[in-house]
């Protein structure tokens, strides 16, 4: 989401983002618990609680996680922006996973109030320092 992204931006940076965003966010494919190769080997050495998180989705990476992997906690993020009641519904078993499509477009909203923009598509407002 570069444009929005640069929507974002103070005004100067706005400019020059379409140039330079790419190289500092490149477009990398969503792979469900992106960080659990790294995880497991903190878990490995690791004798105190440990929370996986990282692109956590479906249910059937939870229970792993909490199962088989040992991690004690899982957090969820922009799973939970898309769908508030996602971790009742994955309890209830109503869904067993997200609905989340992994577009990035809730990143630039950081300064309105993080939220899905798929479901919640109000004007994305500029980082504070845009006025100045």
């Amino acid at each position: 989401p570069m444009k929005e992204f640069a929507d974002a931006q103070p005004k100067l940076i706005g400019l020059v983002f379409p140039l330079i965003g790419k190289r500092i966010f490149p477009t990398i494919p969503f792979e469900e618990a992106f960080f659990l190769p790294m995880a497991r080997e903190f878990r490995a050495e690791l004798k105190m609680p440990l929370i996986l998180l990282g692109g956590i989705n479906k249910v059937e990476t939870i229970e792993n996680a909490l199962g088989d992997e040992g991690f004690d906690l899982v957090a969820m993020g922009r799973a939970l922006l898309r769908n508030p009641n996602l971790i009742n519904e994955l309890s209830e078993r109503s869904r067993t996973e997200g609905n989340c499509i992994h577009c990035n477009r809730c990143m630039p909203s950081i300064y309105s109030g993080t939220r899905c923009v798929v479901d919640a598509p109000d004007p994305i407002v500029a980082h504070p320092l845009s006025a100045r």
